[in-house]
């Protein structure tokens, strides 16, 4: 059994949680709902009347801070030097993180950004897309925080924040 940590921060509102990955598997969507919810509620106790998107974090991305960059899928590709679906699957996933800044995205997100990359693209990716996601999650590059929803872990950060810069 690992041990996870946690850091979520809703404007005043902190939750820290370091403990069993277990817990952070089947109890962190419900811990960001209620977390979302108590952060509502205090800004409308506070009178703010313009609504606010709600930041999502992710266990592997707490306190990682990300320099944003401009660039496509393709652009990150050629960089990354994409031969495989997997590996484009992780250049749509390091757009969505670095470029537009998400922390989690869905699958059907991954799909859209990596058609994005038509020199790279191929319809097979699609096929075989589901035995990509599951690889990268078994090979630690990318974190499944609810079901159909993925993130870059913390490794993944590392990996390829340089090499995209």
């Amino acid at each position: 059994m690992s041990t996870s940590k946690i850091k979520i921060k809703f404007g005043a509102i902190e939750v820290e949680y370091e403990g069993s990955e277990t817990f952070l598997k089947e109890e962190l969507p419900r811990l960001l709902a209620a977390v979302s919810d108590l952060y509502s509620k205090s800004k409308g106790a506070l009178g703010s009347s313009e609504a606010e998107p709600v930041p999502v974090a992710s266990a592997s991305q707490a306190g990682t801070t990300q320099k944003k960059i401009e660039s496509t899928t393709g652009s990150l590709a050629a960089k990354l030097k994409v031969k495989s679906g997997p590996e484009l699957v992780l250049a749509a996933a390091a757009r969505l993180t670095f470029v537009l800044g998400l922390t989690t995205f869905s699958r059907q997100k991954l799909i859209d950004e990596m058609k994005t990359a038509s020199a790279y693209y191929k319809s097979s990716y699609l096929s075989n897309l589901t035995q990509s996601l599951n690889n990268l999650v078994k090979e630690g590059k990318l974190n499944e925080p609810r079901q159909g929803n993925y993130a870059l872990t913390e490794l993944s950060l590392k990996d390829l924040g340089p090499r995209i810069d």
